[in-house]
């Protein structure tokens, strides 16, 4: 804002052009859409505007081109279901991200002090998040461009003002009226770099193609990403974790985002010890540990989203929370085939599918996301007529239901959770011991066959 009051080097138009038009899907305004009774055709002109500025800026290597071709790509990605020009804006952006030299530690002697904080700043924004690098490689099944293996940049921030910034509710829509709480913006880049660089091992040593003559390791390699998930969990401050601290957390969106992706993590990391070579469990004792603790995990992602609502409308809630919700939705689904309708698994799969109902307003991806759900459920043969009817069942303010999780007690009140964390795995769900370990092998085989999945084994 400074720099466009003065004509500084960190504005341009193409910049301005492409947030406006990620932030007009949020916009109730008709005028800036294409067709007036179309909210997905929002901010149009604010991408046409940016295609013809693109045309200028494309062949220069500058901080402000690379901020709006990442802006862009995750926008095209999530919201209007473009991945492979969503792709190549994040490599354009990757590209000049090199030619400029951020991905290094730069010297002071010839930079000022902001303008080394801005560049730590992009490059690791491009590292991670806005789904952009990490989150489209697992669902593409493409490698990562950016690894943590190129960059030489220190994840220590030098400027912390804006942790206190007052946390702006306005495309969140709060529920009800709160104080105001501080944005803490540095402790969420920090916390999500370092979940993205786990991402970047699971990608790489569990995923990749070349781990496929790796399977006899995956059990091994799966345990120590597990466990560094753990001690991140462990170590994330108190006011990010109204879980197992309610009482000292802040209620942010991107909070509640951040507990999502670690439960995604989980699974992820977990998933690949449900099959082998000949679709059947490597080992039917580690595969079964790994189904409690991929239920587990899924239970708390759907804790997540009702406590979400509790606080800001589910259908205005980020990406990731979409995601997050998919990736629990595809576990339960595994439950409800074996379990049935009268288990608790579900009552979870019906408010996943309810979410990513919501969020198709706003994002092509959770509409592709749903069809992917519903084709799984129908190769698993369960009938969504049921859920066809409560299709609103998931609602702002949803009651809080019982259900099993991975740990704290479902409310919010302080003096029902503990204080110390309680480890993912540290509890057996003996009502799945008596589950078709090879029915569900053979279950995630149909995932990899799925377009929106990830390459090998899905999601």
């Amino acid at each position: 804002m400074r720099d466009m009051a003065c004509a500084g080097p960190y504005f341009s138009k193409l910049l301005l052009n492409a947030i406006l038009f990620t932030v007009s899907k949020h916009s109730p305004r008709s005028e800036i859409r294409s067709n007036p009774d179309d909210i997905t055709t929002a901010g149009w002109r604010f991408r046409q505007r940016f295609t013809d500025l693109l045309r200028d800026n494309f062949d220069k290597s500058k901080v402000t081109t690379i901020q709006a071709l990442l802006i862009m790509s995750n926008s095209l990605f999530s919201r209007c279901d473009e991945r492979s020009l969503s792709w190549l804006y994040a490599g354009n952006a990757f590209n000049m991200i090199i030619d400029l030299g951020l991905h290094v530690a730069a010297s002071g002697d010839n930079m000022s002090a902001e303008e080394l904080e801005i560049r730590k700043r992009v490059l690791w924004g491009a590292y991670l998040t806005t789904a952009i690098d990490k989150i489209q490689c697992l669902l593409q099944g493409r490698p990562p461009l950016l690894r943590h293996n190129n960059i030489k940049a220190s994840l220590k921030f030098l400027d912390e003002y804006d942790e206190l910034d007052p946390f702006q509710a306005l495309t969140y829509k709060q529920l009800s009226p709160t104080p105001a709480v501080p944005s803490l913006n540095v402790s969420l880049l920090t916390k999500l770099c370092e979940l993205s660089v786990i991402i970047d091992r699971i990608l790489c040593e569990l995923y990749s193609e070349s781990a496929q003559m790796m399977r006899g390791q995956s059990e091994g390699i799966s345990d120590k990403i597990n466990s560094e998930l753990c001690r991140w969990r462990q170590n994330l401050p108190p006011e990010l974790d109204y879980l197992y601290h309610p009482s000292q957390a802040v209620l942010l969106p991107q909070a509640f985002c951040l507990l999502a992706l670690f439960n995604v993590l989980i699974i992820l990391s977990k998933r690949p010890l449900f099959t082998g070579n000949d679709e059947r469990p490597n080992n039917p004792a580690a595969a079964f540990e790994s189904i409690n603790t991929c239920t587990a995990a899924a239970n708390q992602i759907v804790q997540i989203l009702r406590d979400y609502s509790q606080h800001f409308a589910i259908s205005s809630a980020p990406y990731m929370l979409s995601y997050a919700t998919y990736i629990s939705a595809t576990i339960h689904a595994r439950i409800v085939a074996q379990k049935g309708k009268s288990s608790t698994s579900f009552q979870s799969l019906t408010l996943c599918r309810s979410v990513l109902q919501e969020h198709q307003c706003l994002y092509g991806a959770a509409g592709k996301a749903r069809e992917s759900l519903e084709r799984l459920c129908d190769h698993l043969s369960i009938d969504s007529a049921e859920d066809c009817a409560q299709t609103h069942v998931f609602t702002e303010a949803v009651p809080r239901e019982p259900m099993v999780t991975n740990g704290p007690s479902q409310s919010l009140n302080a003096s029902s959770i503990p204080d110390q964390p309680i480890e993912i795995t540290s509890q057996i769900n003996w009502g799945l011991s008596d589950l078709d370990l090879e029915a569900i092998a053979q279950g995630f085989r149909f995932d990899g066959e799925l377009d929106y999945l990830m390459h090998p084994v899905g999601m």
